[in-house]
């Protein structure tokens, strides 16, 4: 690959890993809006979300304000607590 290429690849590479983070970032920040909002509907604290999730209340903290990556089980833990599938948490999300 001429030199010129490679830095062009190695440009776009960064540009594209730049917006998979970004993009990744607003994913957690939705989700963590849309569990807050969830959580405040049923008057529940963070800790006893994460009592009924089965979770860490510093964990439940962290993913309502997208600090958090959430996993597919313990999307599925808030969906069960909040009696929601999870095709309308992700839709209520946004996506």
């Amino acid at each position: 690959m001429h030199h010129c290429s490679v830095q062009k690849h190695l440009h776009y590479r960064g540009v594209l890993s730049s917006m998979q983070r970004l993009e990744a970032a607003k994913v957690r920040k939705e989700l963590g809006n849309t569990i807050r909002t969830y959580r405040i509907s049923m008057k529940i604290s963070q800790e006893k979300l994460a009592e009924l999730a089965d979770m860490h209340r510093n964990y439940i903290g962290k993913i309502e304000r997208g600090e958090q990556n959430i996993t597919i089980n313990n999307l599925c833990r808030f969906a069960e607590v909040f009696k929601r599938s999870l095709s309308e948490i992700l839709a209520d999300a946004g996506f």
